[in-house]
């Protein structure tokens, strides 16, 4: 869910605040993990959900294999939270979840980011093709919108990763 912010976000900025609204619900999704003992990987899940979203990407004339990429680093990303918080609760168990939460809504969560982060893929394309100028309005939205969302080492790894292919070349 977004945070009020005092930052005002343009398109690169609004990018930033979805990659790292979706790495906040991969707590949920450890937390649902923590409880079933389910492992991290899902790779049946995974396969479904760069496919669908290469299909959508191609759908709203984005490139399809740089749309993968992309998504293949957000879910690398929530991997990265989903053992970090996993470590955290088996040496802590007194911090872990009491219950988890529903997976389907996790699901639909997820699938409405899905959607918004293509969009902003769309609207920032044009700039994501001039490196220097992707990579500098990158940085000078990441800095706040992390700090707005008081992102710890652990989320801050994990969106360094979900951001690593906004500035590729579609």
């Amino acid at each position: 869910m977004p945070v009020d912010s005092p930052v005002e976000l343009d398109d690169f900025g609004s990018l930033v605040d979805l990659a790292v609204q979706r790495i906040l619900v991969s707590d949920d999704v450890a937390a649902t993990k923590y409880r079933s003992g389910a492992p991290v990987e899902d790779l049946l899940r995974e396969r479904q959900v760069l496919a669908e979203a290469g299909r959508r990407a191609a759908q709203m004339g984005l490139d399809r294999e740089f749309a993968i990429r992309f998504f293949r680093s957000q879910i690398d990303a929530s991997k990265v939270v989903q053992r970090g918080m996993l470590a955290r609760w088996q040496a802590h168990p007194e911090e872990a979840p009491s219950t988890p939460p529903d997976l389907q809504s996790i699901r639909e969560r997820l699938d409405e980011l899905t959607d918004q982060l293509l969009e902003q893929l769309r609207s920032t394309q044009v700039a994501r093709q001039h490196a220097s100028l992707c990579r500098t309005r990158l940085h000078e939205a990441r800095v706040p919108v992390a700090a707005v969302h008081h992102l710890d080492a652990l989320h801050r790894r994990a969106l360094d990763l979900a951001t690593e292919w906004i500035c590729s070349a579609d």
